[in-house]
């Protein structure tokens, strides 16, 4: 029988050890990724610690194992950059975690409208990581290729463009293609430039798929572009659960999705300047729980759709 080890620590500046994970959730392979370590991509590096880390996610990939629970750790601080090309997640089963706060977390950027975080296999997390558009109009951030199930996206950020004026923005922060059943997105934050016009939705289902969950995101979004910070394209998905969002777009829904898609709307708190309070939510196919819309800072909030009757 395999040993499970009760605890990992990385060492922290001025000494000491800090746990950063109970390691009784997996018993994969756990290797460490750092862009800032000067000596990541010599010849010594194995990965299996902070202090010989790969240089770079992929190389990280190659070494995991399909299902086995293989988790990387990306190190405070680490950053890389994509052109013309994607950063392909590929196997099956692996968890990428950034470990750090606020400026100190791991940072993606995407130097080119076709960058993209690539997801290309089932029962992937990817969490704790930052996102930043770096030339206008990125297509896509984090792309879930189709029939890719379970997979979680968990407290991931989209930061505002790089060049600081409102040029450089996502189209789609996060999107799931057909049958990525059971996928997870909890806890993303997009916050774009005052002037940018170039989103069109946070999270966006484009095609079918069931058990979608959307829940905890902050999404600011506004501009000529956007259609939703949580928009359905395509085709209708079905048993969708969003909710306890807070979502603020100009004069569009905070919620769209294609008709006849079916699920529970519930606890979503929407900022946005409509012609009435039903249209802050379009899903005629969803039930609809305890979601508030505001269009005035000084409102309060009204209830979002008809009250129910006994019947």
């Amino acid at each position: 029988m395999a040993t499970v080890r009760s605890a990992l620590y990385v060492r922290r500046g001025g000494g000491g050890k800090v746990a950063i994970e109970d390691m009784s959730v997996s018993t994969g392979a756990r290797f460490f990724v750092d862009s800032t370590q000067s000596d990541a991509a010599d010849g010594s590096a194995n990965g299996l610690s902070p202090d010989k880390p790969f240089a770079t996610i992929d190389y990280a990939l190659g070494k995991c194992t399909a299902d086995a629970g293989d988790i990387i750790y990306l190190m405070p601080g680490h950053n890389e950059g994509f052109a013309d090309a994607q950063l392909d997640i590929d196997v099956d089963g692996v968890s990428i975690i950034g470990i750090g706060q606020g400026a100190k977390r791991p940072r993606i950027d995407f130097d080119h409208a076709n960058a993209s975080i690539n997801v290309a296999a089932s029962n992937v997390t990817i969490r704790n990581i930052t996102l930043l558009p770096s030339i206008t109009d990125v297509l896509i951030g984090i792309d879930v290729e189709a029939a890719e199930t379970d997979v979680h996206i968990i407290d991931v950020e989209a930061l505002p463009g790089e060049d600081g004026a409102g040029v450089d923005d996502f189209a789609a922060v996060v999107e799931f293609k057909a049958g990525c059943n059971n996928g997870v997105v909890d806890g993303l934050k997009v916050r774009q430039h005052a002037s940018g016009a170039g989103y069109i939705a946070g999270v966006r289902l484009k095609g079918a798929s069931d058990n979608i969950e959307i829940r905890n995101c902050d999404i600011n979004i506004t501009g000529a572009g956007v259609v939703a910070p949580i928009n359905g394209d395509t085709t209708l998905s079905t048993n969708v659960r969003i909710h306890d969002n807070i979502l603020q777009s100009d004069a569009e829904p905070g919620i769209e999705m294609l008709t006849g898609t079916t699920g529970i709307i519930y606890r979503n708190y929407i900022a946005s300047d409509l012609a009435t309070l039903a249209a802050a939510i379009d899903c005629d196919g969803a039930y609809l729980f305890e979601n508030l819309n505001c269009e005035v800072v000084t409102e309060t909030g009204g209830v979002i759709g008809t009250a129910s009757v006994d019947d």
